[in-house]
């Protein structure tokens, strides 16, 4: 496995504000299973890639491309403010904020139901 890998999907999971348990249960599996993918110490298939990959809305292709100095260095430092890129597409602006919301909530409903489960007794 490329020993950035799973660097890169900790990456994109925190800049979705997604927590390692959230991931773990929409692959059906534990939060320590999970922290093992992202510490790189199980090999995980292409199809688990993949499944990885929808659930932190991108694709392999751009987990394996990414390059977080092009996104977190977009800074200028010199003013102390960060530099703005404009769209002239503001339908597909609204598009990704509408698929973060629905992450969002679906995060949510997740994290309601463990802390129910937790302070229920798991029952």
């Amino acid at each position: 496995m490329n020993a950035e890998l799973g660097e890169r999907l900790k990456k994109f999971r925190e800049m979705r504000n997604f927590t390692q348990e959230y991931v773990a249960q929409q692959l059906d599996m534990t939060p320590q299973g999970y922290g093992k993918i992202e510490r790189n110490e199980v090999e995980v298939s292409i199809q688990r890639l993949e499944t990885i990959a929808k659930i932190l809305g991108t694709t392999i292709q751009d987990i394996f491309s990414f390059d977080e100095r092009v996104i977190f260095n977009n800074t200028d430092f010199k003013n102390n403010h960060f530099m703005c890129h404009h769209s002239s597409d503001t339908f597909e602006i609204k598009e990704v904020y509408e698929e973060r919301i629905k992450d969002l909530q679906k995060e949510i409903t997740f994290l309601r139901t463990l802390l129910e489960k937790t302070f229920s007794g798991g029952q």
